[in-house]
């Protein structure tokens, strides 16, 4: 399955649920998902694998798979949002390529992060940012984090925060973070003790936290994904 195969789904859904479209992306993807492991079973199938291994690996990859598709219609929304404006959006794996364009490159060495003589790119699946190739500015406004677990490295977003805003280059670049938080690692309450550690910290360290799903406490910085593109637009305008 290709993305436009899904962003032609996404659509319909969109038709549906209108303005809560993001707020149900976990329904959307249960609606692809048997689609998916059937496409993905019989092109593994194809190449020679069993059929039993094939069905294991196609499961093995479908949350990979719906962390990228979300990223990417979080990508393709933002761009639509800001059609005819000067504000750019980047994957920070186009930042890893070769032979970059100078607006890329100067993208990149406003992000890095250094330690002495090693530097790395933060945790920005999405960059949001302006550039004037007039004057070579480039304005890094946010990046976004888009987890759609916290099985592995689920921190690593709020240490990337504190090393941006250890620098007085980088310090005013938000950082956000959005998932479907599927196993309830920041949702979920637990009983009379509170909140789960990954919650208190991801909210306390991070500017905004985006859940993609229905129900959950919301508070003035965990936020239905929905108020993603509304919170980007107003920061946007803060600066402008």
């Amino acid at each position: 399955m290709d993305f436009k195969h899904i962003f032609e789904k996404f659509s319909d859904f969109k038709r549906i649920h209108k303005e809560k479209s993001f707020s149900k992306i976990d329904v959307f993807f249960e609606d692809i998902k048997d689609i998916y492991l059937f496409e993905k079973t019989n092109e593994l199938t194809k190449k020679g694998v069993t059929n039993n291994i094939a069905q294991n690996k196609a499961r093995q990859s479908w949350r990979t798979f719906v962390g990228h598709s979300l990223q990417t219609l979080i990508l393709v929304l933002l761009k639509e949002l800001f059609e005819n404006t000067d504000i750019k959006f980047i994957k920070d794996t186009e930042l890893t390529k070769t032979n970059l364009s100078e607006e890329k490159e100067l993208v990149r060495r406003m992000l890095e992060i250094h330690f002495n003589k090693y530097s790395f790119l933060p945790d920005a699946d999405i960059i949001v940012y302006k550039y004037n190739p007039k004057t070579n500015y480039i304005k890094i406004y946010a990046i976004i984090s888009v987890k759609n677990s916290f099985r592995e490295r689920g921190f690593e977003t709020t240490y990337w925060k504190l090393k941006l805003s250890d620098n007085k280059i980088t310090k005013t670049i938000k950082v956000y973070m959005v998932t479907p938080d599927k196993d309830d690692e920041i949702n979920t309450i637990d009983g009379a003790r509170g909140p789960k550690k990954t919650r208190v910290i991801l909210e306390y360290e991070l500017d905004n936290i985006y859940l993609a799903r229905d129900n959950f406490e919301k508070t003035e910085k965990v936020k239905s994904i929905d108020d993603l593109f509304k919170d980007i637009k107003k920061l946007i305008d803060s600066y402008d």
